[in-house]
């Protein structure tokens, strides 16, 4: 079963459209035993901070120190006796987080067995709870991977949206997917066909509910999309969903249909667990027409628009990380993404090799932060 990287926030006050949303910041972090990084404290810029320095200088760490922040967990790897640095027996990471009137501290211990979360002192539990107050988009070398690979990856990206701005999707989430494992496990069972669609009726209603809220986020979210694809490559993209059976007829009969396959497999083949959401340009999948350079800025196009519609749904901005900028893209293209990363008014996080790959405009506020074998500096701008 596919687990949700992000839930939507408790702590916001839902304002007019009209105004401006409240910026999300990182007020102060403090970092210990991230791979190289061994004692990290600084207060980052509200808008822009560039972090540069050579090559496994620790520049991505701080990025993963500020994931696991968010998400209790790295970007990089899924083992975190990686992440914790050699001959340490755990990591840490502090946050103290700023977000219009509201204000939180935000602590995160890890070693290879344990994980404790702290938010404003209290312990919590839920490793999904640091994210409701710290949600955040992270753009990497690897973001290809979200039109190249299977459909999990586009769900996860779709699902991201959805938690965020509608309250009641984690529940509906959920529900579905509890459900989905006791119809699975009678399908497993080989229990009598009375037994297994005795848990289709639920199964339809959770299954509508996740559909119908995708399907409005999709809408809300293409014009947004267009919008930035046209100013990043000049070229504007489809985005179309397929709810995870076919269109030509309902759920309800795509499993009554299908019941002998699912009975043969042990698992139910038809519901929006199966769904794909598809960018196309001209009819052919992005993936197939567009370089490298242009797949990225689409998908850094896909990603701005979820942080634009965060804005105007919840009037809240997030985070926003991006590794190695400059790799795959030429000057003129770089300094358009630089520009829309800071239009969205979100407090960004940007890594490259040289300071002087990124063209600042001289009136945007920003910290320059010198990386050198785990140490990090603020250099004079």
């Amino acid at each position: 079963m596919e687990k949700p990287v992000f839930t939507p926030g408790d702590a916001v006050i839902i304002r007019a459209s009209s105004q401006e949303p409240d910026t999300m910041t990182i007020q102060r972090l403090r970092v210990q035993h991230v791979r190289n990084l061994s004692a990290i404290d600084i207060e980052p810029h509200p808008q822009l901070n560039i972090l540069y320095g050579e090559n496994a200088s620790g520049k991505t760490s701080l990025l993963e120190a500020i994931h696991l922040l968010s998400a209790t967990k790295s970007f990089r790897t899924h083992r975190i006796g990686r992440v914790i640095q050699y001959e340490q027996d755990k990591l840490a990471v502090f946050g103290q987080i700023q977000s219009g009137r509201f204000s939180h501290k935000i602590g995160i211990e890890r070693s290879k067995k344990t994980t404790e979360i702290r938010i404003d002192g209290e312990s919590v539990n839920q490793a999904s709870i640091p994210a409701r107050h710290l949600p955040l988009q992270l753009i990497t070398p690897q973001v290809n991977s979200l039109l190249e690979q299977g459909p999990k990856m586009r769900r996860r990206f779709l699902d991201w949206g959805v938690f965020h701005v509608k309250h009641d999707y984690l529940n509906d989430w959920r529900a579905f997917h509890r459900v989905l494992q006791q119809r699975n496990a009678s399908l497993r069972q080989k229990l009598p066909k009375s037994q297994v669609c005795a848990w289709d009726k639920a199964l339809l209603e959770a299954a509508h509910k996740i559909t119908q809220s995708r399907e409005d986020y999709i809408t809300a979210l293409s014009p947004l999309l267009a919008e930035y694809s046209l100013t990043l490559f000049g070229q504007t993209p489809e985005l179309t969903y397929q709810p995870g059976w076919s269109q030509d007829q309902t759920l309800e009969a795509s499993l009554q249909a299908g019941f002998s396959r699912d009975m043969e497999r042990g698992f139910t083949a038809s519901g929006p667990h199966r769904a794909e959401l598809m960018l196309k340009f001209h009819g052919v999948p992005a993936q197939d027409v567009l370089s490298r350079g242009q797949l990225k800025l689409c998908i850094s196009a896909m990603q701005l628009a979820q942080v634009a519609h965060l804005g105007q749904e919840r009037s809240q901005t997030c985070i926003i990380l991006v590794d190695d900028l400059a790799a795959e893209l030429d000057q003129s293209r770089r300094q358009a993404l630089v520009q829309l990363l800071i239009q969205t008014g979100a407090q960004v996080f940007i890594t490259v090799t040289e300071a002087g790959l990124l063209a600042i405009p001289p009136d945007q506020g920003h910290k320059m932060f010198h990386v050198e074998q785990g140490a990090i500096a603020e250099k004079p701008r």
